[in-house]
């Protein structure tokens, strides 16, 4: 995981090479063109050599007018030999990837929005190295796939249930601010917690925001290597204390020690007191067992700052399993 400014630097390297590439390949092109019309190598250096003596009658302070109707004449009879070897105008120039920079990640003084782009790719690629699934869209999430049967408990189907849970995440994804309220996704294994997480990370970064994805017990793993082995190129906790949107995916599934609750504390206090906003996804649909395994300034400071969603059904990765109600669970706050 890396921060947006490593992101940032790495699309700018990007850029670079591909203008390096781009100016190498017109070069190329433009040497073996000489080679084969010894006539259009000929003309190219006339047109060089009056370009200079140009240049060398302004620095003297002599008259220009006969030394720019040479170069007048060298560039006529440079763009008649290219035609003549079947080549147009911008034949040896570079075919930047981006017109609008020409490769070089800057237009009128700001990053390009290409630079910006590459930035959600590089980020894009690393959620989806990260992650269960790859970052989806609302639209794949399956609601036939909950019955409809009407349930007692939820006072509505299971299928409308969910589909006001999918609603509420769509427009969550489109409201989203920098600022947003966080979101707390429980329920049992299976129900699509982490896919209506991915799909609003991949809404918010269409929108140019960053986000960081990780699973709990991948991210305390690397937070107790970064505390214990200071060298760390890494750091992971800054770049998700400052990401705009963090997804911490399967959060009880991380070994839990003295080291975890600090760095978990840290990492939710920052986030809430800087108004960051974090989707939490957890199979723990008790507070009390929350608390209980994160201690109660954790757990209270994840319960106080988010939205809970709660989420109900049977396994949806099981064939055959959405016709199970799960009874015995509390009602959800969708």
């Amino acid at each position: 995981m890396r921060t947006r400014d490593e992101l940032f630097r790495q699309a700018q390297r990007q850029v670079a090479a591909r203008r390096q590439r781009a100016v190498m390949q017109a070069e190329t092109a433009r040497r073996e063109a000489f080679a084969l019309y010894p006539a259009l190598a000929a003309a190219a250096d006339a047109r060089t050599d009056a370009g200079l003596a140009l240049t060398r009658a302004a620095a003297a302070g002599a008259d220009l007018a006969a030394a720019r109707a040479a170069l007048a004449d060298a560039e006529a009879r440079y763009a008649a030999a290219l035609r003549q070897a079947g080549f147009d105008a911008a034949a040896f120039a570079p075919a930047y990837t981006c017109p609008a920079c020409r490769d070089t990640g800057v237009v009128d003084g700001r990053p390009c929005r290409c630079v910006a782009e590459l930035v959600r790719g590089l980020r894009r690629e690393e959620i989806n190295n990260a992650s269960p699934l790859k970052l989806c869209g609302f639209e794949t999430f399956d609601l036939t796939r909950y019955p409809t049967d009407y349930d007692e408990e939820l006072e509505t189907s299971l299928r409308e249930y969910m589909g006001k849970i999918l609603d509420g995440c769509l427009r969550y994804a489109q409201s989203f601010k920098p600022n947003s309220r966080s979101l707390l996704f429980t329920g049992t294994a299976g129900l699509g917690k982490t896919h209506l997480a991915l799909a609003i990370a991949d809404s918010v970064l269409d929108q140019g925001f960053d986000v960081l994805y990780t699973s709990s017990a991948a991210l305390v793993a690397q937070l107790a290597r970064e505390h214990f082995e200071h060298d760390e190129d890494t750091e992971w906790l800054t770049a998700c204390q400052n990401a705009d949107l963090l997804i911490l995916d399967d959060l009880g599934t991380e070994y839990v020690n003295a080291l975890t609750i600090s760095v978990l504390y840290e990492l939710v206090n920052t986030r809430m007191l800087c108004r960051r906003p974090t989707i939490y996804t957890s199979n723990i649909t008790d507070d009390a067992v929350l608390e209980a395994r994160y201690t109660e300034k954790v757990s209270s400071r994840i319960l106080g700052s988010c939205k809970v969603l709660r989420f109900y059904g049977a396994d949806q990765r099981r064939p055959g399993q959405n016709k199970a109600k799960g009874k015995g669970r509390e009602k959800g706050d969708t």
